[in-house]
């Protein structure tokens, strides 16, 4: 089994980490980037340890890397139909990451020719990949939220702009969405490629003292049921991330949310963040299928 190691992320100077024992490959993969709408989408530094690799010693990988995410999966698991799937930021461990695992089943796909159906995270969440073109869709369950008069009257404050309407799924480390007033939207042009999220200001002191739950601010651009468009920006900087450039694993809730507000069951989604990202989504059957 061979494959190539990217080194691109790295510093010129090849890091400590890279001569350990437990290391067999490392690369990079790029996802939700659109060539044709210059929105570069998110990256992540796959690693394949043999075992012995510590949770500590991961966690100091991930601090040297200057990637969104940085993926972890053993060696002796990638060739089995089950694989556990760990994630780590510079400073802790993510519990979600859809970004990181279809980077990382584009990754085993490229080099080795084969995936697994299912990578499984630590709190035992199953992240299935289907294959198509040679290209990974994944397949999420989806999360419903409901409306929380609480988490608007909370989270006004940490925003430039009138709140409409607030949903939330989860207690603590969930996920929270806030949709503006309308006239906001009625500022901008219907164009796609016009600033909409953008201009949106976050008090991310205040987000991380005031709220336990990742934030998403959501725009409606086009309901259009034949070509939806949404925007949307996310903000976590209780879990170290003030905003995600990218973000896979949200739209598990996104979906379900534009289906309950707009009878959506598939539409393009921009994510506003400075890199900007395109995601692609389907959903059925309190499933949703992300590529």
């Amino acid at each position: 089994m061979q494959a190539k190691v990217n080194t691109l992320c790295l510093a010129k100077r090849k890091p400590k980490w890279l001569t350990l024992r437990f290391i067999e490959f490392t690369s990079t993969e790029s996802v939700f980037y659109s060539s044709a709408n210059n929105l570069k989408g998110s990256s992540a530094l796959i690693v394949i340890y043999k075992n012995g690799l510590t949770s500590k010693t991961m966690q100091y990988i991930a601090s040297q890397s200057i990637h969104p995410a940085t993926v972890f999966l053993n060696q002796n698991e990638i060739t089995k139909r089950h694989c556990n799937i760990r994630w780590f930021n510079q400073t802790s461990e993510i519990k979600r990451c859809g970004h990181g695992t279809l980077a990382a089943a584009n990754f085993l796909i490229k080099y080795f020719g084969y995936c697994p159906e299912v990578f499984t995270s630590m709190s035992n969440e199953r992240f299935t990949i289907r294959v198509k073109k040679q290209r990974a869709q994944l397949l999420l369950k989806s999360i419903e939220s409901k409306k929380s008069e609480l988490a608007k009257g909370e989270l006004q404050s940490v925003f430039s702009l009138a709140i409409k309407a607030a949903y939330s799924a989860g207690e603590n480390n969930g996920y929270t969405f806030v949709l503006f007033n309308e006239e906001f939207n009625k500022e901008f042009s219907k164009d796609v490629e016009k600033d909409d999220l953008k201009s949106l200001h976050v008090d991310f002191k205040a987000l991380n003292k005031l709220h336990k739950n990742a934030v998403i601010a959501l725009s409606i651009k086009n309901i259009d049921k034949k070509n939806a468009i949404a925007h949307f920006r996310y903000f976590a900087p209780q879990f170290g991330v003030n905003e995600d450039s990218a973000t896979g694993s949200a739209v598990s809730i996104i979906a379900p949310l534009l289906f309950r507000l707009h009878g959506l069951n598939k539409a393009k989604l921009i994510q506003q963040s400075n890199n900007g990202a395109l995601l692609n989504y389907e959903f059925s059957n309190a499933k949703v299928v992300i590529y």
